[in-house]
């Protein structure tokens, strides 16, 4: 089962700047763990610029909208260049998301290695508005969660029925529950997992994809921007062989 996690974020490290902010919705959100703290620019076009402060890999970028309102923008792009000038970037890559599940994961076919990104967007509501990014390279675990994961939606919203069977919503979200493990795990896969489990803990958002292509139509609907549950239980099973199971909590 295709598992894949992206946790060793380069924003977190960066200096960010933008063409414009609105000081109701300050660019420093972008680094804040809640969605529903955005960024938002004044116009319908936007370009921030992400200075990692040296040289970085970069081979995956992942999004999530705002759990309430979604994507507040209309298109996105990357440019990545070694100085902070535009006029021709050394490289380029489209950016694809699903409005659907709120969430856009891109892996790119080649490592990008430079100093500075930009984020262009554009938007049709007279803003345009960023939540949580990933970007930076991909835990490459070699290795799959076992079948047999679990994923529930959890319904947040509450509701209250009258006397006359009349039902009143207070409609909040929903948040996915995942359980899943991993199995045979060696020792350099498990530094690998204890690199994570000592960078975000119980108290850090990463993101996670789960499932292919070939496995399901859309593999957003099992991928997300997630918090660990508790730190997992590691068990030896045999000399070099480790095991863990983990629950991921969405993060809203």
């Amino acid at each position: 089962m295709s598992f894949e996690i992206y946790h060793d974020n380069l924003i977190d490290q960066s200096t960010i700047t933008a063409s414009s902010e609105n000081l109701l919705f300050p660019l420093s959100n972008i680094k804040d763990p809640r969605r529903s703290k955005v960024y938002r620019s004044t116009s319908n076009t936007a370009n921030v610029v992400i200075d990692f402060n040296e040289t970085s890999e970069v081979d995956s970028f992942v999004i999530v909208a705002d759990k309430r309102s979604g994507f507040g923008f209309s298109t996105i792009s990357l440019e990545f260049n070694a100085t902070d000038e535009w006029t021709s970037p050394a490289a380029t890559e489209s950016v694809t998301f699903s409005t659907q599940f709120g969430i856009g994961i891109n892996e790119f076919t080649t490592t990008h290695s430079y100093r500075f990104c930009r984020i262009v967007l554009t938007s049709i509501l007279g803003y345009c508005e960023l939540s949580k990014v990933f970007l930076g390279k991909k835990m490459n675990l070699g290795r799959s969660i076992n079948f047999g994961w679990t994923i529930k939606d959890n319904e947040l919203s509450t509701k209250q029925s009258n006397r006359y069977g009349q039902v009143f919503t207070d409609i909040i979200l929903r948040q996915k529950i995942i359980n899943c493990a991993l199995s045979y795990l060696d020792k350099d896969m498990l530094d690998k997992v204890n690199s994570l489990l000592d960078s975000k803990g119980e108290t850090n958002p990463f993101f996670v994809k789960i499932g292919c292509d070939n496995m399901v139509n859309d593999y957003n609907r099992f991928s997300g921007m997630v918090y660990l549950n508790d730190v997992p239980t590691i068990s030896n099973q045999y000399f070099n062989k480790y095991n863990m199971s983990m629950t991921l909590n969405e993060a809203t």
